[in-house]
């Protein structure tokens, strides 16, 4: 069974670590003895322990009892847990909550939030509940006895700093869960809050957000492959909220999903589909947007790639509706992020065009696609040949369009590269000058167009000259790829020989 909103699905197993947890029972007896918690406090968890472990269907020994496809936990299991939560809600939470804010050791919090997520994904247990029921409403309108009013003190504040303890104090089960407790207590936060519940929720979508964009910083995932699905699923909930979309572009998500997805054979279906959503939601913030067109355009070309490759269509989908947003010429809401997609136009009029041969069955996803390829055709039509080359420098990845060789462009438009202080010759040069890496088709249609204005503009070759054109031509006719070397020594000729024209006409 899975929890569904927003077209994003999460789905819920319990693993070798949850079983642990559930059937791990810690010391309660010396935390009461040390006061901080009570009798009444551990006979609750042990009933909801025992339950737990029948929900997820585990026997005495922590295994799986019944292994048959399509088996459910027992009926009185299933009819036990709702009565507790419908009559006992409260007294659960506070139990929870209390345990969690008192008590600091690793395998009593683990055991905790092993049965907080019980509670709050109703639908893994129970076939009969609602679409989307979460037990998550019980912990954001619980009102406890006293401790809850306090800001912090609430469940957003409480899962939020169990979910930032030291590392020492904490283990992965600790941050998986804690980060899916509180995703999921954001997702169901109350439409109407006082100024205190505000602000709990906003500090918890802080510390999702954060945390995520540190764990993917961290290079964790490296080492334990459940950290990406984690994460990423955690990002996939709380980008739903436009405050969170700000606070990930302006904390590098963008950059640090992209390389996500050119992982797809590594990776899940549900894995890439929630990494497509996390770029889909972030396409709704206009400095998102601007992250995804920057360096290259690489989180658009990686989308391409994406989308290109994916089997499910659901996968394609949010792909493609995450690029429509993002070259939307006219932005999304009337507020677009800059003319800068020229160096990507074509290839993804092909992605599009090949995509809608496939004949998809999912309609939302067909109409996309139309609308996708009449907007690129659109702003085809709508700039003239100089607009489109500009952008296209502008935007820092080239691609052998057709002006870059068209003799009547440059004999037309070579004195523009000069306009603005030489602006559009700058750039040509940062692009060629191994300040930033850059892929090999853009240095060597750089480095061509060099060598092009230099030949086209009156006293060209000089100025492309004193910006340092011929140093950095010079340099790449030793680098590794033979198209960058091949138009570098052909930079290098036309910005040495000041006949070119004639000298390449007798050839």
């Amino acid at each position: 069974d899975s929890v569904t909103s927003f077209g994003m699905t999460l789905t819920t197993t319990t693993t070798s670590s949850t079983r642990d947890a559930l059937m791990r029972e810690p010391a309660w007896e010396s935390f009461v003895r040390g006061r901080l918690m009570n009798e009444e406090d551990v006979a609750r968890l042990t009933k909801i322990a025992d339950v737990a472990r029948a929900l997820t269907m585990l026997d005495a020994d922590g295994d799986v009892a019944d292994r048959r496809p399509g088996a459910q936990p027992s009926y009185d299991a299933v009819t036990t847990m709702r009565a507790t939560i419908k009559h006992h809600g409260d007294a659960v939470c506070e139990t929870l909550l209390g345990t969690l804010r008192n008590v600091g050791a690793v395998d009593a919090t683990e055991h905790v939030l092993a049965l907080m997520d019980v509670v709050l994904f109703q639908r893994a247990w129970d076939a009969s509940a609602k679409e989307g029921a979460s037990g998550a409403e019980l912990f954001v309108n619980h009102v406890g006895s006293g401790a809850e009013e306090v800001l912090g003190q609430d469940a957003y504040g409480t899962v939020g700093r169990t979910l930032e303890r030291p590392e020492d104090a904490s283990s992965w089960f600790i941050k998986e869960k804690a980060s899916r407790a509180l995703a999921a207590m954001v997702r169901a936060r109350p439409k109407k809050a006082n100024e205190t519940k505000q602000t709990s929720v906003k500090g918890a979508i802080r510390t999702l957000t954060r945390w995520a964009v540190r764990e993917l910083r961290s290079g964790a995932h490296e080492m334990n492959e459940r950290v990406i699905p984690a994460v990423v699923g955690t990002l996939a909930m709380v980008l739903e909220i436009p405050e969170a979309r700000e606070l990930a572009a302006s904390e590098g998500a963008v950059e640090l999903l992209t390389p996500l997805l050119h992982s797809a054979p590594s990776q899940s279906v549900q894995v890439m589909y929630e990494v497509a959503l996390c770029f889909w939601l972030m396409s709704f913030n206009t400095n998102a947007r601007r992250a995804m067109c920057a360096r290259g355009a690489m989180s658009v070309k990686a989308l391409m790639a994406c989308a290109a490759s994916a089997t499910k269509e659901k996968v394609i989908r949010v792909a493609i509706l995450a690029l429509k947003n993002i070259t939307d010429r006219h932005g999304v809401d009337g507020d677009a992020v800059g003319d800068n997609f020229t160096a990507v136009d074509e290839s993804l009029r092909k992605v599009v065009n090949n995509l809608s041969l496939r004949g998809f069955e999912d309609e939302e996803l067909s109409s996309t696609l139309t609308e996708l390829d009449e907007d690129l055709r659109a702003r085809r039509k709508e700039a003239s040949s100089w607009e489109r080359y500009r952008n296209e420098v502008m935007s820092g990845s080239l691609e052998w369009s057709a002006a870059h060789k068209d003799e009547g462009f440059w004999r037309e438009c070579a004195t523009k590269l000069t306009d603005n202080n030489c602006q559009i010759l700058r750039v040509l040069i940062k692009l060629v000058d191994g300040s930033e890496t850059m892929d090999p088709k853009t240095l060597a249609v750089a480095i061509h167009d060099i060598g092009e204005f230099a030949v086209h503009y009156p006293a060209g070759r000089f100025l492309a000259n004193d910006l340092g054109g011929k140093d950095h031509a010079m340099r790449l006719m030793s680098h590794e790829d033979d198209e960058v070397r091949k138009y570098a020594l052909m930079c290098v000729q036309k910005l040495l020989v000041s006949s070119w024209k004639s000298l390449s006409a007798n050839e």
